[in-house]
């Protein structure tokens, strides 16, 4: 995918059902105890505590229609990193952590249980310091 079929966005409230239709297709259990609840109120979750709390870059298509991920970080770390099952290995996730990273004051660190985002850090040069724990820093 070249740079002139997506863009790259902060997150905007307009693009939080879209953004919560990846996450569910992600299958990822960001919304805590809400995992299992209704669209409508993981959405409200999404945009009232999510988004509120933390800085978020959304890949959009050109048109913005369609979602093909987003990462959800503050300058010290990275939440997660969500990219759409049909849209993987197209060069998004290693984008996201680069923006990321030019975000971040030199260090992040992110703890992880999934194995595609262990592997992701790890290409984009984090370490694994414990368990399921990946560090960051400018300097290494």
């Amino acid at each position: 995918m070249s740079a002139e079929q997506y863009k790259i966005k902060s997150y905007s409230p307009k693009f939080a059902k879209k953004t919560v239709t990846v996450m569910r297709k992600v299958n990822q259990k960001i919304f805590g105890s809400l995992d299992n609840a209704s669209f409508d109120d993981q959405v409200e979750h999404f945009k009232n505590v999510l988004a509120k709390k933390y800085d978020m870059r959304i890949v959009t298509s050109f048109n913005e229609r369609t979602i093909y991920g987003v990462v959800i970080f503050d300058q010290n770390q990275i939440l997660d990193l969500l990219i759409d099952p049909t849209q993987k290995g197209l060069g998004i996730s290693d984008t996201l952590i680069t923006i990321v990273k030019k975000l971040s004051k030199g260090s992040l660190q992110c703890d992880t249980k999934s194995r595609q985002l262990s592997t992701i850090l790890m290409q984009n040069g984090f370490k694994n310091v414990s368990t399921n724990h990946f560090v960051w820093n400018q300097n290494n």
